[in-house]
Parts: structure tokens; C-alpha cells; sequence
């Protein structure tokens, strides 16, 4: 386990090394883009110390002279040429950027993953073992053991999030966010919901593809939990509006009955925030049958529709699919 986080920590440092250098060059060749289309505009004009400045084109003018020549008295557009040879280059070095980063997040994950399992299995390890200190640390060749509940646990309230981003377009020349400044923003929305959510005391947290889950300890926990999610998200769009950022909400709300159907259930709720239901509080199945049991529930559990959540597109997975409508006073 920690040969292979120490491996993924070093791809993902030589992407990041990769990254910078691909940006550094994408300046350099916006710079020269600039300086070509403003030395020919001064070449033009017949500017006399231009010639001082030839060391900087000499190998870009034999390249295009062998397809480019310059007849009679025409103008010159060699300059122009590479200019647009250099800007084009310029461009496709940013698809190499977002490739880069799509691949950073993805490994980033995997770490995080790794990091979340080792920490479950020295838990277990530890409970199994209590005469180990808080120091001590099995052998990485050793195996973990599994624990066994004694008794059935009570179920779990999990829940999942996943961020809409967008530019608030006060102007009809604004422009819509790069994939870059979704992902710094998407951190920046996630930091603030970590932060924000931690009050409400979850048992686990993490990332799953991409998208913010928090684990509860008890399902009874859920009405304090619902009830704390709207304003808790009305007040980070209204935050983060004042940059000129619109930001929705897809989430996603169920249960688990011990910690082994986890990665199970998450996989699921992924294909439902996939589906874009927005600011809208999303339930399953197994939401509904343990918030039936419930005394008292603050909300209806009423009836979405049926969707398809297989990711097999030659096999059929329908499920009921809910929304939570909150109760008057008095019913």
C-alpha cells in the first residue's frame, strides 16, 4: 500500500512539473505570437532598426519560405504566417493543459481513496489488536483483519453532492468559464462546504468521482441534517455571487446498514446526480424504507418517477426515485 501511494504521489508531482512547463510555454509562444504580428505591422512602415531584431526570426523565415514565397514587390506575410503558426500551437498546448489537470484530479482521487482505505483498515486493525498503542503500526506485509459486527448496526445516513458552475454573464461579450477556472472554483465551493458541513458531526468524509460525500452515524440524525442542507447552500451561492459566480446544486440522500455497502451505494447515487436534478433533495429506495420507520418525520417522502440507473447501457435498472416535501405546521 504505501509503495504504490508513494508511486501515485510521484506521477502525480511530474504531471504537476508537466503542467507548469506546458504553461510556461504556451506564454512564451503567445509572447512570440505578439511580437510577430507587431514586428510586421513596424516592417510596414518601413521602421529602420528592425533589422536588430532578425537573430529572433531566422529560423521560423527558412521554415516558411519553403512553402511561402515572397514574389515581386507584394508585401511580406511571413511574419503574419508565423505569427498564426505560433498561435495555433498556443491553443493546442491548452487541450494538453486540461488533459494534464483532468488527469491530476483523477489520480488525486486515487490517493485520497488509498488514504481513506488505509485509514479503515489501521481502525480495524487496531480494534482487533487493543493492546497496540495509538503509535503502533502493523507491518505493511501483514494482512488486516476483517471485524465482524456483533449485532446488527443501525443504519447510516449517507450523502452526496455535486457542484454546477457557472459565470453570471452581466454582459452578452462575457465569457463562460475554461475548464480551469471550474476546477479552481469547484475546489474553492468544496473547501466551503467542508467547512460548513463539519458542524453537522459526520463520521467519514470524502471524495467519490469527484463528487463531496459525507457519512452520519445514525439515520435518525436525518431530519437535523435536511434541515441544515438549504440554508447551508443558499448561503454559499450567495457568497460566492458577489465573484460573479452562479452556483447550483445536485445531492443526493440514502442509507446504508454497515460500512462494507458503502462504496456500493455511492456508485449508485453517482448515476442519480448524473440525472441533474437541481436544488432539489433526490431520495432512494432505501432512504424511503428506513425514513418510513422513522416517529414524527418532518417531510413527506413523495414518489419522483422510476429511472434507469444502470450504467450498462444493454441492461435495465429501473429504481423509484423521491423528493422530500416538507411538512406544515401542525400536519
Amino acid at each position: 500500500m504505501a509503495q504504490k501511494k508513494s508511486r501515485l504521489s510521484s506521477r502525480i508531482d511530474t504531471l504537476r512539473q508537466a503542467l507548469m512547463l506546458v504553461k510556461i510555454c504556451r506564454v512564451i509562444l503567445l509572447i512570440y505570437t505578439f511580437l510577430c504580428f507587431l514586428f510586421w505591422i513596424l516592417n510596414c512602415l518601413e521602421v529602420d532598426w528592425l533589422y536588430k531584431f532578425n537573430a529572433l526570426f531566422i529560423l521560423p523565415y527558412k521554415f516558411v519560405s519553403t512553402f511561402y514565397k515572397v514574389q515581386g514587390v507584394s508585401t511580406d506575410f511571413s511574419l503574419v504566417i508565423i505569427g498564426i503558426i505560433t498561435l495555433v500551437l498556443a491553443f493546442s498546448l491548452n487541450s494538453v493543459s486540461e488533459a494534464i489537470t483532468n488527469k491530476i484530479v483523477e489520480l488525486e482521487e486515487q490517493l485520497e481513496n488509498q488514504r481513506e482505505r488505509r485509514k479503515r483498515q489501521l481502525k480495524a486493525h487496531k480494534i482487533s489488536n487493543p493492546v497496540l498503542g495509538n503509535d503502533s503500526v502493523p507491518e505493511s506485509n501483514s494482512v488486516m483483519p476483517t471485524v465482524e459486527p456483533l449485532e446488527t448496526e443501525p443504519p447510516k445516513l449517507v450523502f452526496i453532492i455535486t457542484n454546477h458552475i457557472h459565470r453570471i454573464k452581466r454582459q452578452s461579450t462575457d465569457l463562460e468559464l475554461t475548464f480551469q477556472q471550474v476546477e479552481v472554483w469547484n475546489q474553492r465551493v468544496n473547501k466551503r462546504l467542508i467547512e460548513n458541513f463539519n458542524s453537522s458531526q459526520p463520521i467519514q468524509k470524502g471524495y467519490y468521482r469527484k463528487n463531496l460525500f459525507l457519512v452520519y452515524k445514525e439515520f435518525n440524525q436525518t431530519d437535523n441534517i435536511i434541515y441544515y442542507i438549504n440554508p447551508t447552500l443558499d448561503s454559499i451561492i450567495m457568497e460566492f455571487k458577489k465573484y460573479g459566480i452562479e452556483i447550483s446544486f445536485s445531492y443526493v440522500l440514502s442509507s446504508i446498514s454497515n460500512s462494507k455497502e458503502l462504496e456500493k451505494e455511492l456508485d449508485c447515487m453517482d448515476t442519480v446526480l448524473s440525472l441533474n436534478f437541481i436544488n432539489e433533495p433526490v431520495v432512494t429506495q432505501r432512504f424511503k424504507i428506513n425514513y418510513d420507520k422513522k416517529a414524527n418525520p418532518m417531510y413527506y417522502v413523495q414518489l419522483r418517477g422510476e429511472y434507469n440507473l444502470s450504467k450498462n447501457l444493454t441492461i435495465s435498472n429501473r429504481q423509484s426515485l423521491y423528493t422530500l416535501i416538507k411538512k406544515q405546521q401542525g400536519e
